[in-house]
């Protein structure tokens, strides 16, 4: 069972070469060995009917010869004319004459008749026509033609016809046509062969290109010619192939890209923690160095103004330490909007920046004009406000610190589906490819933080820059995230 299964699906897993060249070589020896058994039966047919047609001439022609000396009973003519014919025709295998009365007068057989040839089949009367019948024999079938002389008056003349030249001729004939089949399947053949290589090097070709793509060699193509089904397959697989390569690529360039990203991420996370420390820092040295040495200060000067037993100096005293107290107050005031603006939370955005850009303006001396477009009375969702606060903070800080410029403006345009924000500056400006993509600055730390904050809110951030240019920063914040 094993053994018919393997021969049942080998035809289905050999190579497509072998698969032509087998149909090729199957289809011809069919056809050649249909053509040698139809050539052979319509042949031995016809070589037959010929056969019989001739030997009924012979036997005629014969019996026109005999009449003669059947009347008058030359039986020596007889004989000659009998030995004659055999020496004439090969094929006529016997001859016999016989009398009106059905006796035998003579015939070919010089060694004897063989037996029961005579009574193979007998005389039928008043028989005016030829007459033939085949039998079998040991030396193959034999054609009996009977024919009467002079119409059966004078007596009857019976020919045997060897059909072994017919065998012969076919035998020739079907060794000639297998020849020419042999020679045909060899050509079909060779055909076979020319015809697979066409038709499975482009596919040979496809299956090599298809492994070197699953490896990852994406620059494969296939060559093709033509204009038949095979050469629109190639023109497909190098169509697949061009749409591969170039989604790879542009899966490389987001890979890159994200590898840049979370780069920028890390040193961002970085910068995060170090200004957290640096900003716990500053505020405890500010209240160590400043708040707490105040508070002492008023602590010491309450002590010894409670000490003093002179008026005026009383008064004095209690007017140094109110003008420390309220020094100290604004100081703790300015390092909490530092932290967080409380306007940002009690009034919104808008005063909030406002407030931002007039402490900007009077602590650099750099002209900031603020505009909003489509000013409306409700407040934003928090954390928008958050995040383009914090632009800004971020944008204008970036101005004092790197820009140089003389003016800067800070427009808030706000609408039903969005919030635009452009922070631009007169400054030096610079180049965005070398001084930004390609460096760990803090100015380039501040933009990602500024890109950051806008991705979170599914916003879109875009800055232009060129050197002596200025510097414009874009941010469109939709209201709704999406």
């Amino acid at each position: 069972m094993v053994i018919i299964k393997k021969l049942f699906y080998w035809p289905q897993s050999a190579p497509i070469k072998i698969k032509i060249m087998g149909i090729v070589m199957l289809f011809v020896s069919l056809l050649g060995l249909i053509v040698i058994m139809e050539t052979r039966s319509h042949m031995q047919q016809i070589l037959r009917e010929q056969l019989e047609q001739r030997g009924r001439a012979i036997a005629s022609d014969v019996a026109a010869r005999s009449a003669n000396p059947l009347l008058v009973g030359d039986s020596f003519s007889l004989y000659e004319i009998v030995q004659g014919l055999s020496s004439h025709y090969e094929d006529v295998r016997y001859l016999m004459i016989f009398d009106k009365n059905g006796e035998l007068l003579t015939d070919t057989f010089g060694d004897g008749i063989p037996s029961g040839l005579t009574n193979l089949r007998s005389i039928p009367a008043n028989l005016s026509y030829d007459d033939t019948f085949s039998f079998n024999s040991d030396e193959g079938e034999i054609i009996d033609v009977l024919v009467p002389i002079a119409e059966g008056k004078v007596g009857w003349l019976r020919l045997g016809m060897s059909e072994i030249s017919i065998y012969s001729s076919i035998d020739q004939l079907s060794q000639l046509l297998l020849i020419t089949t042999v020679i045909i399947s060899l050509l079909g053949i060779l055909g076979a062969i020319l015809i697979s290589h066409l038709v499975t090097k482009p596919i040979r070709d496809l299956a090599t290109a298809s492994q070197g793509i699953a490896l990852g060699d994406y620059s494969l193509r296939v060559s093709t010619y033509g204009a038949d089904e095979i050469a629109d397959l190639g023109h497909n697989f190098n169509a697949m192939a061009s749409s591969i390569q170039t989604y790879a690529k542009e899966r490389e360039a987001l890979v890159e890209e994200l590898q840049a990203k979370e780069i920028v991420r890390q040193e961002l996370l970085k910068k995060v923690i170090s200004a957290q420390e640096d900003e716990r820092k500053r505020i405890s040295r500010e209240l160590h160095d400043e708040t707490s040495q105040s508070l002492t200060s008023l602590i010491l000067g309450l002590k010894y103004l409670s000490e003093l037993e002179e008026p005026v100096k009383n008064t004095a005293m209690a007017s140094e330490l109110k003008d420390l107290a309220s020094s100290t107050l604004k100081e703790v005031h300015r390092i909490a909007v530092e932290l967080r603006p409380t306007v940002l939370d009690d009034m919104g955005l808008i005063p909030a920046i406002e407030r931002f850009v007039n402490f900007f303006k009077s602590q650099y001396r750099i002209d900031v004009d603020f505009h909003v477009q489509n000013r409306i009375e409700s407040r934003l969702p928090n954390e928008i406000e958050i995040t383009l606060y914090r632009i800004v903070q971020e944008a204008l800080t970036n101005v004092a610190k790197y820009a140089e410029a003389q003016n800067a403006s800070v427009v808030l345009e706000i609408k039903p589906e969005y919030v635009n924000l452009i922070v631009e500056d007169d400054g030096r400006g610079f180049d965005i490819d070398l001084d930004y993509k390609s460096s760990a600055s803090d100015n380039h730390l501040g933009i990602a933080g500024m890109q950051e904050r806008t991705s979170l809110l599914g916003g879109e951030f875009t800055i232009e820059s060129s050197p002596g240019q200025g510097t414009t920063v874009y941010t469109r914040i939709p209201m709704e995230r999406r």
